[in-house]
């Protein structure tokens, strides 16, 4: 059962920053919702530890009428084997007023999935049904949202979300039958290779005008145009948006590593992805802008996302990767049980791997599908290539 948790740039901020954990002179508002254990009397015990922990570190804890209501409805929901969801949450803690409601799924148990025991982070997008899963003691998973914040007012529009990706072992690269639909795969794309990749959040969209202006000028633009002309050093080098963005909020911001990219386009949770040519759909033209259906660069998000609620994978504009590029890098001899860990390409090159395809290639082509691997050079600075945010997990 696949939960999609989606927090705000802003609300990856502040999670667990004690220097971010008071919005001005004031405490900020936290809800602590715990549910999933055996008996309700349990589950407050739990509570009552966390809300020691957070109480600790500055929060002022909101325990009311309405929070008790919440509380009983998710603990109905869960035990119903019902998905919560968890924007709907934000959203009725903003309407509370609440900076921040933390929902804790607490179970006596993980889940194995094929050759691997998913637990602890792995499982922050999934509730598990201890029925069927093999016991392992009672792990933790922990999902906090800012719904309400003014703490940095040039952070935090609708435009900046990030997507909870649960890491796990996946096939990257072209395969047989999955994308090879429009052209065959090609050298550079092969061989297929298992690789497993931690937890992370990444980028909803691909980086907007809009912040762009406001993390590197303060500015006001609401622009939902994806940042482009720009080069790898305005990205990524001294002076560059990464280092401006992570000066003023405190986070490790960077680039997502091309099996982090691959892995997010292809809907991955937990090891469960999609078997889509494009991000998304078989169909280019349902998630992807290409020459077929504009003549330029478009807005982000106007196509449908993949499963994981993640925009313009497919075409639009590339992205820009952290690894070198090398077009013969993919090792072979991997296996599901024995795969490729984290990997983060080259240890040098002369240019940077790029993921996506763009509005000016043909569907013919193939470059709009998951499996393109693409390379530009440090100096480019075109309308062809933009870049999106992750987030590790700390």
């Amino acid at each position: 059962m696949k939960q999609y948790y989606k927090i705000s740039l802003y609300a990856l901020l502040l999670v667990g920053a004690v220097s971010m954990m008071t919005t001005g002179a004031q405490a900020a508002k936290l809800a602590v919702l715990v549910v999933g254990l055996e008996t309700d009397a349990a589950s407050d015990a739990f509570a009552t530890g966390i809300r020691y922990e957070f109480s600790q570190k500055g929060y002022e804890l909101v325990t009311n009428d309405a929070v008790k209501a919440k509380l009983t409805e998710l603990r109905n929901l869960h035990k119903q084997n019902k998905t919560v969801d968890t924007v709907g949450l934000a959203a009725w803690g903003k309407e509370k007023g609440l900076d921040f409601v933390q929902l804790v799924v607490e179970s006596d148990c993980s889940i194995t999935i094929g050759n691997s025991t998913v637990s602890g982070r792995e499982q922050l997008a999934q509730v598990v049904n201890c029925s069927t899963a093999k016991y392992t003691g009672r792990p933790t998973y922990r999902m906090r949202f800012v719904p309400n914040s003014s703490a940095n007012p040039n952070l935090g529009t609708e435009f900046e979300e990030m997507v909870f990706v649960a890491g796990g072992v996946f096939e990257m690269g072209c395969k047989e039958g999955r994308d090879d639909k429009t052209i065959s795969c090609r050298s550079f794309e092969l061989p297929v290779h298992w690789v497993r990749v931690n937890s992370f959040y990444i980028g909803k969209y691909q980086v907007t005008e809009a912040l762009w202006d406001k993390v590197m000028n303060g500015g006001s633009s609401s622009s939902k145009y994806p940042k482009i002309n720009i080069n790898w050093g305005n990205i990524t080098g001294s002076g560059g948006f990464l280092e401006m963005l992570n000066a003023q909020t405190g986070r490790n911001y960077r680039l997502p590593t091309e099996a982090e990219w691959e892995y997010a386009a292809r809907g991955c949770s937990s090891g469960n992805c999609e078997s889509f040519e494009y991000s998304g759909s078989d169909t280019i033209g349902n998630v992807a802008w290409h020459t077929g259906n504009c003549s330029i660069y478009q807005p982000v998000g106007n196509k449908l996302p993949n499963a994981l609620g993640i925009y313009d994978m497919s075409g639009n504009i590339y992205d820009w990767c952290s690894d070198w590029w090398s077009a013969s890098y993919y090792p072979s001899g991997t296996t599901k049980t024995s795969p490729q860990v984290n990997p983060t390409g080259p240890t040098s090159g002369s240019d940077h791997v790029i993921r996506g395809g763009t509005w000016y290639d043909y569907a013919s082509s193939g470059a709009c599908r998951v499996a393109n691997r693409h390379y530009a050079s440090l100096s480019y600075s075109g309308n062809l290539v933009g870049f999106r945010l992750v987030l590790p997990l700390p």
